[in-house]
């Protein structure tokens, strides 16, 4: 089972549209799908038919009772989707679960619970980074980052995916992200340039996908139905099935490990001086141990490493350790061949200014690595 909390601190930006949406077209693959609404706004399951002034049971319920299950929540809206309903009382779980031991796991043991039951469980997160999206994010195993065209919108993702950073760290969980970017209108050039500054920032963290505005979402959630289920020839019902398509083609490689660490990172420090040789040399050097990657930049407050060694994610990317001069620094064992790598500098996604050894202009960098006998 497959579980994928979609996020972003904006409201606003597709998230509820797109949880609806993917989680129909899903669904209508062949797969079975839970739509679990965890924002007290409940637009996920207005927007699929459900009343939420006449519920006897809803996820505040699942949060609250040990004994309430999410089987005994769910609302079947067609043969392969269900949808565990929000209500407004859910607002009031943060206060309630304040200062309760091990509040974060609740969500996380019930979807457990559920397993068996679903391929995919989509969790629709509430505009903030609360202890409702807190859970949602311990019991994913993805998140999707929600983006519309907007730098309001961007500085959220860019939070959020902070956030994720910070939950893989603390709790040693790993959280595979991806973005999606949605409300496209190509007929603008903001929009144009905004999607190349999307694509640069989180390079292959996007989906191919984009989500292009269309008012058939309004009215498709007016109607209470998915968007293939109500203009399934529109713009914007191709694109969720195109994403749909995506994520299911996912699987196989979730399957064969591909999104596992493949590298080993030497968490050591420099030798004395060595700092300062890295300033007069910088760029990667072949080191006891693997390959040096350095890069000065003092005004960074976090730097990442990925590359074709582990598969271009930055769930499964490598951090760098700063020196007192501004040096960044890690050493890590990859085999033979030809690689190529990025740095993500405060998640930009930028390449090695001391690497002229280039894909192309402005692109991946290379490092060669031959075999040490």
């Amino acid at each position: 089972m497959r579980t994928i909390a979609l996020v972003n601190q904006k409201g606003g930006c597709g998230k509820t549209t797109t949880a609806v949406n993917l989680a129909s077209c899903i669904a209508d693959s062949g797969k079975r799908v839970l739509l679990l609404d965890c924002d007290p706004q409940s637009h996920a399951s207005i927007g699929l038919g459900i009343d939420t002034d006449e519920l006897e049971r809803s996820t505040y319920d699942v949060l609250m009772d040990p004994v309430v299950q999410i089987r005994d929540v769910v609302h079947t809206v067609t043969d392969r989707l269900d949808v565990a309903p929000s209500s407004v009382i859910l607002s009031a779980v943060e206060q309630q679960l304040s200062g309760q031991p091990d509040r974060e796991n609740r969500l996380r043991r019930k979807i457990a619970a559920a397993s068996d039951d679903y391929d995919y469980v989509f969790i629709d997160c509430p505009p903030s980074v609360g202890l409702l999206t807190f859970n949602a994010l311990v019991a994913c195993d993805e998140a999707f980052v929600v983006l519309e065209p907007s730098y309001f919108s961007l500085h959220g993702a860019l939070k959020i995916v902070e956030t994720i950073g910070l939950v893989r760290d603390q709790l040693g969980m790993r959280k595979r992200t991806k973005v999606v970017l949605t409300m496209f209108d190509r007929r603008t050039r903001f929009a144009k340039e905004f999607l190349r500054e999307a694509q640069t920032r989180f390079g292959r963290e996007m989906f191919d996908t984009v989500i292009r505005h269309t008012v058939r979402f309004r009215e498709a959630a007016n109607w209470g139905v998915s968007i293939s289920h109500y203009a399934k020839s529109c713009g914007g019902a191709r694109d969720y099935k195109d994403l749909s398509r995506e994520v299911i083609a996912d699987e196989e490689r979730l399957a064969a490990g591909e999104f596992e660490p493949v590298v080993e990172v030497q968490d050591v420090g420099l030798e004395p001086g060595m700092d300062e040789w890295i300033l007069s040399q910088p760029g990667p050097h072949f080191v006891e141990g693997g390959v040096l990657f350095s890069l000065v930049a003092p005004e960074a407050n976090d730097v990442e490493l990925v590359g074709t060694f582990n598969d271009w994610k930055r769930e499964d990317g490598v951090r760098l350790t700063r020196s007192d001069n501004g040096v960044w620094h890690t050493t890590v064992d990859i085999g033979p061949g030809r690689h190529l790598y990025k740095f993500v500098i405060d998640g930009i996604w930028v390449p090695d200014p001391a690497n002229e050894n280039r894909a192309a202009p402005n692109e991946d960098c290379i490092v060669e690595v031959y075999r040490r006998d």
